[in-house]
């Protein structure tokens, strides 16, 4: 019986070092990130997520598309923060997603776009979405860049100056963190995808099995 491989690989928004992993279990060849910023090559996919320049206001400015930014805030700020996967031309086609970490949802909402990107799990302060099409960029001259995750960050008016001092002492100071992880879609129906990245990214709980196009 042919063995299937699937390739998997993952990358995310805000960090320093990245690690691929192979993993040689039943012929699947994978690499999936930490928490980092760098472009992952798998086989025939290639993903990444970067985000436009802001100023010291949280507000984007001109310039190269970055791997982090820093904020300052107060309560009530409206930041912009849009994180955008990309497929590098001449990628396979896959299934994509994004899982978004934020732990201070209390504090921190974001405007989802929830017409891309449809919610399939959520676990304690990580929601994982997957793009709501196949990214095919085989043919592609150019990268393929997809709909960004959320483009605003809005700080709540409740933000207290003992919130804000408790959160400026985690060492990371990373209020929220985004991670793109991408397979193939050839021998792969939407829901083993789905299963896959839940997998990949460790939720639990009710997994929604959505519609991809």
């Amino acid at each position: 019986m042919k063995k299937l491989k699937y390739v998997l690989l993952g990358a995310l928004i805000s960090a320093i070092v990245a690690t691929s992993v192979v993993v040689p279990t039943i012929a699947w060849l994978s690499s999936k990130s930490e928490e980092v910023v760098n472009t992952f090559e798998g086989g025939e996919i290639t993903v990444k997520i970067d985000e436009a320049p802001v100023d010291e206001n949280g507000k984007e400015k001109d310039g190269d598309r970055v791997t982090s930014n820093n904020y300052r805030f107060v309560a009530g700020s409206i930041l912009d923060k849009d994180p955008t996967p990309s497929i590098k031309k001449g990628s396979i086609e896959s299934y994509v997603f994004v899982c978004v970490e934020n732990e201070n949802s209390d504090v921190f909402s974001v405007n989802i776009d929830n017409t891309a990107w449809l919610k399939v799990a959520e676990t304690g302060g990580k929601t994982l979405y997957a793009y709501s099409t196949k990214v095919d960029a085989s043919k592609a001259t150019e990268d393929m860049v997809l709909t960004p995750v959320f483009t605003k960050v809005t700080v709540s008016q409740e933000l207290t100056s003992e919130q804000l001092e408790q959160m400026k002492q985690i060492s990371s100071k990373q209020f929220i963190k985004s991670q793109a992880f991408a397979i193939q879609s050839e021998a792969i129906g939407k829901n083993t995808a789905i299963d896959k990245a839940v997998e990949q990214f460790s939720m639990t709980g009710t997994v929604t099995y959505v519609d991809i196009a």
